[in-house]
């Protein structure tokens, strides 16, 4: 048994699933203050850095479980999360067939893919009628600051997952 893939990757990824919701709670008000939104998409991070540096298809049985679970945990409405995250993983598997693995360009993937989530979700809200706000409004007040979190979570996050995803493969590459 492989205690890594079994125990350690499931728990960092429900950890960090938890911690989204806790920094989004404690930290928004004093950083940002009150006219300011910011989204935590760490899972996505995460699932962007396992495509990067795992198995594809490990990768999108955790894009489905937690879009699913996102989806119940966080959102009224079912299924966004839950197609938008096996999206963002197959998009990511096949920009990274064209590029290369470096940090710069997983960061710029990252970015990118942050950028097409909330955009879409954004999009769908609209199509639904269910948020009043405009697409300047939604950029200045909540588009940015996502971008700044997730990237700054993307930095902090980068080495050691990196790291023990390249230990991870390779022991699974032994067995």
């Amino acid at each position: 048994m492989n205690v890594k893939k079994t125990i350690w990757l499931p728990l960092i990824m429900i950890l960090t699933f938890i911690l989204e919701g806790v920094i989004s709670l404690i930290f928004a008000k004093p950083l940002f203050g009150e006219s300011r939104m910011f989204i935590p998409h760490f899972i996505l991070v995460l699932l962007i850095l396992m495509t990067a540096f795992y198995r594809r298809n490990t990768t999108l049985i955790y894009a489905f479980i937690f879009g699913l679970t996102f989806d119940i945990y966080y959102t009224g409405i079912m299924g966004i999360y839950f197609a938008l995250f096996p999206c963002i993983v197959y998009i990511t598997d096949k920009l990274l067939k064209v590029l290369q693995n470096s940090m710069v360009l997983v960061g710029l993937i990252t970015v990118f893919n942050i950028i097409l989530t909330e955009s879409l979700v954004y999009a769908f809200y609209v199509l639904i009628d269910s948020t009043s706000m405009d697409v300047a409004t939604f950029i200045d007040k909540r588009l940015w600051t996502t971008i700044l979190l997730n990237f700054a979570f993307y930095l902090v996050v980068f080495f050691p997952f990196r790291h023990f995803l390249v230990k991870l493969k390779k022991s699974e590459d032994r067995l």
